[in-house]
């Protein structure tokens, strides 16, 4: 099965003292294990003001997790923070698609027209 790499950014209740954020944290940690998954980086981002209300809150602590892990756990991961009351709300992202991806150029209509004029010349 192929590794691939993602990332979990989630907002967890501010009012969670330092052994609840611990304890969520080892248990991210044990769902990524027990999936075979390979953790990357655990950040914290701190409390932060929220641009709208989440769950009655208007403030929220960021977390940001990479990991590698065939598609079942990230599956797992987030059915762990849906049934997590802390965790108030989170979006997985598949990293690896997003790195492959070659940016295209983008040419101005300026220089679209300045090739244009220079291929008629070739021509003549």
């Amino acid at each position: 099965m192929q590794q691939r790499k993602y990332e979990v950014f989630f907002l967890v209740d501010p009012d969670l003292g330092d052994s609840e954020l611990q304890s969520l944290e080892t248990r991210l940690r044990d769902v990524i294990g027990r999936e075979g998954g390979t953790l990357v980086s655990y950040n914290s981002w701190g409390k932060k003001k929220l641009a709208y209300p989440v769950k009655k809150r208007t403030r929220g602590h960021y977390f940001l997790l990479e990991f590698f892990g065939g598609p079942n756990v990230p599956h797992e991961l987030e059915r762990n923070l849906k049934i997590d009351e802390r965790v108030l709300k989170f979006i997985t992202v598949k990293l690896e698609e997003r790195e492959r991806a070659k940016p295209k150029s983008i040419k101005s209509p300026s220089s679209k027209q300045q090739e244009q004029v220079e291929s008629e010349k070739s021509e003549e």
